[in-house]
């Protein structure tokens, strides 16, 4: 057992009992402690983001890696030329088009489908293809073969076959060829219709909720934690420390998360920025209180994403706290600026002791 490691844990410890840390302390106590993280989750997760804040692996990036894939089909549907359209369900359909179900790269079939999949709340799942996650993988492996680089439809071999009996002589005559014939168009028919149907359900689905919730943070720092101080021989108390803690520990995670890099399948990257976050419900019935003073009062502090594609620009949440923007921005400070709009980046991207107070201040 290393001493040094025991006195860097046990430090930030004390300080986040006697409520004197910071974001410094936080960033020190996942550094110290990442090496003897037990199970692989989100505080390991968040260690890792810290030490290394150009990511192009782990859970945060196969969530945010899959929702940009989606998204990136669909702007290169929107770059082919439309077909004519008469119908919301013709739309959905040309969308949702661009891959072909028969023949697709692995690792763009991985990031859209199986992490797609774990991205995708099992009720929507369900709803629309009465399928469980744990069936539509099954599904999904079952159906491809791998070839090369690319996995297969199943169908192929079946479809060789089909193509074998028509050129039989006679084949047009023989009842029993066509009897085969029309069976193996059926089964083919019949897979492709479902995998088709499965894969656009995937694909279509971009929900952008939060990659991770508080009480999922508390229970892996309860979790991790309890192992490490086991190991060191240091005051199991200081789990329920961590807990009692976590609104300010969460602040200085955010903090530390911010100006991180996604870098995705394709070599694009996005940034991890500290916005100001607010909920459209939460504008109605205050027409006394300017677009400013509604965010400042209403508004959480979120983590978003943005990255270019050619000529766009487009965020979408990685982490939408509950942490108040009022409990740790002062008004005037606020007002100062020309933030009136949500996600808005915030220049506040520090967690700072002022006297017994954590505060979000400016970078300086």
């Amino acid at each position: 057992m290393s001493i040094k490691i025991k006195q860097a844990l046990t430090e930030s410890l004390i300080k986040i009992e006697k409520k004197v840390f910071d974001e410094e302390t936080i960033r020190t106590l996942l550094i110290v402690s990442r090496e003897y993280l037990k199970y692989d989750g989100l505080i390991k997760e968040l260690a890792h983001f810290i030490a290394h804040p150009k990511r192009n692996r782990g859970i945060f990036h196969k969530k945010v890696n899959s929702r940009y894939a989606k998204f990136k089909l669909v702007e290169e549907q929107l770059l082919k030329k439309r077909p004519v359209i008469k119908t919301e369900e013709e739309l959905s359909d040309f969308m949702l088009g661009g891959v072909n179900i028969e023949k697709i790269e692995i690792k763009l079939f991985d990031i859209i489908y199986f992490d797609g999949l774990d991205d995708l709340p099992e009720s929507h799942l369900i709803k629309h293809t009465g399928f469980t996650k744990l069936q539509a993988e099954k599904n999904l492996k079952n159906s491809y073969t791998k070839n090369g680089n690319f996995y297969s439809l199943n169908t192929q071999k079946t479809k060789k076959m089909i193509s074998l009996l028509q050129e039989l002589p006679n084949s047009d005559e023989d009842k029993e060829i066509q009897k085969a014939i029309f069976q193996g168009q059926e089964l083919i028919n019949k897979i492709e219709m479902t995998i088709d149907s499965l894969q656009k359900v995937i694909r279509g689905a971009i929900y952008l909720h939060s990659v991770f919730n508080t009480d999922s943070l508390i229970n892996d720092f309860e979790t991790n934690f309890k192992k490490i101080l086991e190991e060191f021989n240091i005051d199991s108390k200081y789990t329920n420390v961590i807990t009692d803690n976590i609104e300010e520990i969460l602040l200085c995670l955010m903090t530390l998360i911010h100006d991180s890099i996604f870098e995705f399948y394709d070599k694009n990257t996005a940034r991890v920025y500290l916005c100001a976050y607010l909920k459209n419900d939460e504008v109605k019935n205050k027409e006394s209180l300017s677009q400013q003073e509604i965010l400042h009062k209403f508004g959480v502090l979120a983590l978003y994403t943005n990255y270019k594609l050619g000529s766009k620009s487009n965020s979408f949440p990685l982490f939408v706290s509950e942490i108040k923007l009022k409990d740790y921005i002062e008004f005037n400070d606020f007002m100062a600026t020309n933030i009136t709009g949500s996600i808005t980046e915030i220049p506040w991207i520090s967690a700072k002791r002022f006297g017994e107070k954590l505060r979000l201040k400016t970078y300086s």
